[in-house]
């Protein structure tokens, strides 16, 4: 099922696009030096770039063969809930 709809979006962004994004929120706002209000703003960033990744992410080819970028696709993916899951963790230890 994920596999299909990712192939389907047929947006302008490529998947390393995304990753980079979703890096400099963890790096910038979820590493060892965070603080609430950055926690804050990678949650809420983490959220916007998800819902733009199933609306404009490009991943070409199909499933006939081994699929690099669906492969990258499907992982980052999960990257995005585990990041935000990070961030909520991260809120809640004070």
């Amino acid at each position: 099922l994920q596999t299909s709809k990712l192939l389907g979006i047929k947006g302008k962004r490529t998947v390393d696009d995304f990753h980079k994004a979703l890096g400099h929120y963890m790096w910038d706002y979820v590493g060892m030096s965070r603080n609430e209000a950055g926690l804050k703003k990678a949650i809420n960033g983490i959220r916007t770039l998800r819902e733009e990744f199933y609306q404009d992410v490009n991943v070409p080819g199909d499933t006939t063969n081994f699929n690099i970028e669906l492969h990258k696709a499907t992982r980052l993916a999960d990257f995005l809930e585990l990041g935000e899951l990070m961030a909520l963790d991260a809120l809640e230890r004070k």
